[in-house]
Parts: C-alpha cells; sequence; structure tokens
C-alpha cells in the first residue's frame, strides 16, 4: 500500500538533503566544535559556565513578579518599624515637635451615618496614636443629631457645626470649604473620614503656604492622571482666599455642580497654586509601596473595608502583631484600630446596639450567634 507522505514533507525533503550535503554546513560545525575545544582547553569552566548562565537568565528574566514579592516584603517591614517606632515613642518625639501648639488642627466632615462615624473613630485613633498635633476638628451640618456629637467628644473630636455649602439644592462635602475660614488657626490639614494614616503626617503641616494648596496625586505616577485628591489636602486659613474661593464656588454652581474635589482642583491649579505630594498619602484601591496612609473608601478587589468578611474578631486582633505586606493585611489591621479606638472612645455600647455598620455583619451570617463572645 502507498503511504500517504503529506505534501509539506515532500517539499522539504529535498532542501533538507541539499543541505546536509552541502560542505560550507559541515565546515561550519566542524569549526564551532574545534573552537569550543579550544576554550575548553584554554578554561574548563567558560564553556559550563556560559551554558549555565545563558540558561539561568532565560528562566528567571520573566520572573519579576517573585522579585517584587520580596522587595515589597522588605519595604512592609520597613514601615512597621517605623510605625512602632512613632507610636511607642510619641510623647519623647512631641516634645521638641515645633508644630504641638494649638495653632495647628486636623479637620475631618463627619456626614453622620454610621460609616462616616467608625470611619472618624478609626481615624482619630491613629492620629492619637501618632500625632504630635493634638487639637482634631470634626466638621458637621446643623442637621447633625446630639447622639452623633456625644460620639465625636468621646473619640476626641472638637465639633464645629460648619455652614452648609450645597449646589443643586444637595447637601454633600463642600461643607469642607470653610476650612479657610477658620482662621483662629494658622494651618489645617483636611482628611476624610476614610483617611487610615499607617504612618506620622505631620510634616504635611510643614508644606503648607498661604493662598495655595498642599495635596496628592490622586493616581501613581504610572497613570494618567494629573489631578489631586479631595480626601486630603494642608491649607492657611486666609479671609480673602476664602471669599475670592466663595465667589467662584457659587457662580460656577449656577452651570454645573463639581464636585469638591474638583472645583478645588479647578481653583487652585489655574495660577499654579497647587503644592504637589506623592500619591503615598492617598493610597487607593489596592497596596501601595511606600504606603503613607489608605483611603478606605475607595472599593478594592476585597471591598469596603467595613463589610469584610473576613475581618478579626476582637480576641483574634489583640495578638496580630506584623507588618502591613498585603491589601489583606491592611484591612486586617484597620479593624485591629477600629476595635482599639471604640474602646478608647468607650463606644462598644453604640457599637453592638445601635451602629448599623454591626447590625450588618450579623445579618450576613445568620448562622453565628451575636451573643458569641468571639464577635465582641
Amino acid at each position: 500500500m502507498k503511504r500517504n507522505i503529506p505534501h509539506n514533507s515532500i517539499s522539504y525533503l529535498p532542501l533538507l538533503l541539499k543541505l546536509l550535503k552541502s560542505r560550507y554546513l559541515w565546515l561550519l560545525l566542524t569549526t564551532t566544535l574545534l573552537t569550543l575545544l579550544l576554550l575548553h582547553t584554554l578554561n574548563p569552566y567558560l564553556v559550563s559556565d556560559s551554558v549555565y548562565q545563558l540558561s539561568h537568565v532565560t528562566r528567571h528574566v520573566f520572573d519579576s513578579k517573585s522579585r517584587g514579592v520580596l522587595e515589597h516584603k522588605l519595604a512592609a517591614e520597613i514601615e512597621w518599624e517605623l510605625f512602632r517606632y512613632q507610636t511607642l515613642y510619641r510623647d519623647s518625639r512631641c516634645v521638641s515637635d515645633s508644630e504641638t501648639d494649638s495653632k495647628s488642627a486636623w479637620l475631618t466632615y463627619v456626614q453622620g451615618d454610621d460609616v462616616s462615624i467608625v470611619q472618624a473613630v478609626v481615624l482619630s485613633h491613629m492620629l492619637q496614636k501618632l500625632s504630635c498635633i493634638s487639637e482634631r476638628l470634626a466638621a458637621v451640618s446643623d442637621k447633625t443629631n446630639s447622639k452623633v456629637t456625644e460620639l465625636l467628644h468621646k473619640a476626641g473630636y472638637k465639633v464645629l457645626v460648619l455652614p452648609d455649602l450645597s449646589c443643586d439644592g444637595l447637601s454633600s462635602n463642600h461643607v469642607i470649604l470653610n476650612a479657610w475660614n477658620l482662621t483662629q488657626y494658622d494651618k489645617i490639614v483636611y482628611l476624610d473620614t476614610a483617611t487610615f494614616p499607617t504612618l506620622s503626617l505631620d510634616e504635611v503641616f510643614d508644606t503648607v503656604q498661604l493662598g495655595k494648596i498642599s495635596a496628592p496625586y490622586q493616581s501613581p505616577s504610572n497613570v494618567a492622571d494629573v489631578s489631586f485628591s479631595g480626601s486630603m489636602f494642608g491649607l492657611v486659613p486666609d479671609v480673602r482666599t476664602f471669599s475670592e474661593m466663595l465667589a467662584q464656588f457659587q457662580d460656577r454652581s449656577k452651570y454645573k455642580c463639581h464636585d469638591v474635589a474638583g472645583f478645588l482642583w479647578y481653583f487652585f491649579t489655574q495660577d499654579d497654586r497647587w503644592l504637589k505630594l506623592p500619591y503615598s498619602y492617598n493610597i487607593r484601591n489596592d497596596r501601595y509601596f511606600p504606603m503613607k496612609s489608605f483611603n478606605s473608601m475607595e472599593v478594592s478587589r476585597l471591598g469596603p473595608v467595613w463589610e469584610w468578611q473576613s475581618k478579626p474578631t476582637r480576641q483574634q486582633a489583640e495578638k496580630i502583631d506584623k507588618p502591613l505586606a498585603s491589601l489583606e493585611d491592611l484591612y486586617e489591621f484597620w479593624w485591629v484600630m477600629l476595635y482599639e479606638g471604640l474602646e478608647r472612645a468607650e463606644s462598644w455600647h453604640w457599637w453592638h446596639y445601635e451602629s448599623t455598620v454591626y447590625w450588618k455583619f450579623l445579618h450576613s451570617d445568620p448562622v453565628r450567634d451575636f451573643r458569641a463572645v468571639d464577635i465582641y
């Protein structure tokens, strides 16, 4: 029976036979073999080392992920050691700090819902642990009930009722524009309640200048985004700047209601009045190195931190002491600081019996008895 030979094999066979008969091929192979023998005679390790190096480089050149893991692990350990130093020696650090006077203050805006209250508790606790600036202001609207005000007082805030600067008839965080009118302070750094400082941010006070805004980039350097974050910025209160800002805000609101970050970007970048801070001060969505603070409001691959189903219990949190090498570690640490903050603010009763954030967890796991000790 006649064998069926593929057409491609027939076409390449004559070329292969011709190549094998070529004297140039044999000359090349002979020359190569003699060269290798000569090199081996001169240095027996030269050939073997070259072959090994080539194979090793080929095998590892694309293995950048494992190298990145090692670098991130080291960076996380360095950050963690710095965090421990800053918290352990806070009092001694702050003795000679020039920013400890009452003319500087942190400011946040609390909308009044349970999520913003929980975030405010965590933020205040972290500032107490890390910052030499003792004055913490919580701006609220005149519609905020007394229960929320009491909770904020317990968390260490001085509560300020500021005018509601809404546009399109909608209440929003535009109220924070009033920060420029708080002239009883020389310097103010605004932090959204979702800000989760992992290291001291006191140096931001040193960057502020009259008529300008100090704010971090909205995105990392490898993203084509040149806007700044409205979640964190430093300023010098000034009546003139506030008047100009208020007039432009009211004029723009006739045509479009910008979010506060968008309005501030237009206002301060027109005359090059933006003092740029690194993205490390406003990290969003995922773990980033280096890190100074994380914005917990941004929805990452794990979801909102206060809805994280893998949260540690109160008993588990007492044993957690490790570098924040991953997003999971960061989320876990946020819960550790929440438990400590609730303890410091003496707000466990509110957390267990009134907070919708707490009860949402219980309803998401109906099998788990809310009276179980490990929940508390």
